[in-house]
């Protein structure tokens, strides 16, 4: 990891509520992300997922609780990247122009030679070196998601947030993507996409699934079918609506997978998770270099 994924900042979220008149969205959110994590979010229609990032990008403000990112309110931050579902690019410019365009006006201090070296980085990065004069209409759906997402990377954002990224792909578009994600948390990012795809799930560090607003899971992908009793990432949603959200969030808070979860050790984190009495680490979790499932 470079100097610069070593410091960047970790996401922090504080007894977050949301709230709609007296309907409550979010309920009492807490969790930590932290630089070189893959979050995914899951959870069943209405669960509070699209108010969640809108929090997170201060577009919603919270009625309660606190968003910070390296311990400032994400206000005063700086640039946060966002994707939304639908792609938001002017599909007659080449790749090399639209993101040129982009990161003139988000990026206005780089001179000509530090833009251009940053866009050919990025498509590296994004394996789209190889149609970078190509037109945007001509790129196929999963190219297409790739130049929207090397759109928000021009401004070097510590966290990027996607929203149904991989949406009406075929699953092969899909796993790509995914690994894409990986990749790029693995530069030092906290990178948190929202989906409804369940096959890549263990290709993520992290788990978050809402119901009815309350934080039902946080914690590794692989622990979530021991702890929903289920054999499979799909089953999950069978199994929540058995019951309400407070109640799964008061199971996942009295859990033991909170407990230790929450002392990870993560690379690039700041802290280091506190030692057993006999100097055993009390949980650690690494996400396997070509993205298998996670192991405690």
């Amino acid at each position: 990891m470079s100097k610069a994924a070593e410091n960047s900042p970790s996401l922090s979220v504080d007894r977050l509520h949301v709230n709609i008149g007296d309907i409550k969205i979010l309920r009492d959110l807490r969790f930590a992300l932290h630089p070189g994590e893959l979050c995914a979010v899951i959870g069943p229609s209405g669960a509070g997922k699209s108010t969640l990032i809108k929090a997170l990008l201060g577009i919603r403000e919270a009625d309660e609780g606190r968003i910070a990112l390296g311990g400032k309110s994400i206000p005063t931050q700086g640039a946060i990247g966002y994707v939304p579902q639908d792609d938001a690019v002017h599909r007659t410019l080449t790749i090399r122009a639209a993101l040129d365009y982009a990161a003139q006006l988000r990026r206005p201090e780089l001179g000509a030679r530090a833009r251009a070296s940053l866009i050919a980085s990025t498509c590296r990065q994004l394996d789209l070196s190889e149609r970078i004069d190509v037109r945007i209409r001509r790129l196929s759906g999963g190219q297409r998601k790739r130049v929207s997402v090397a759109l928000e990377l021009m401004t070097e954002p510590d966290l990027l947030i996607l929203d149904e990224p991989t949406s009406g792909l075929d699953p092969h578009l899909e796993s790509r993507l995914m690994t894409l994600f990986s990749d790029i948390a693995d530069t030092g990012r906290v990178v948190m996409v929202a989906t409804h795809a369940m096959q890549s799930l263990h290709r993520c560090d992290v788990l978050l699934i809402l119901v009815a607003g309350s934080l039902a899971y946080f914690g590794p992908p692989a622990s979530a079918l021991e702890h929903f009793e289920v054999d499979s990432y799909a089953a999950i949603f069978t199994e929540i609506a058995k019951h309400d959200g407070e109640t799964w969030a008061r199971r996942f808070y009295a859990s033991s997978i909170r407990r230790t979860f929450a002392h990870r050790l993560v690379t690039g984190a700041r802290d280091e998770p506190p030692a057993l009495g006999d100097g055993r680490v009390l949980f650690e979790h690494r996400r396997s270099p070509r993205g298998g499932a996670p192991s405690p």
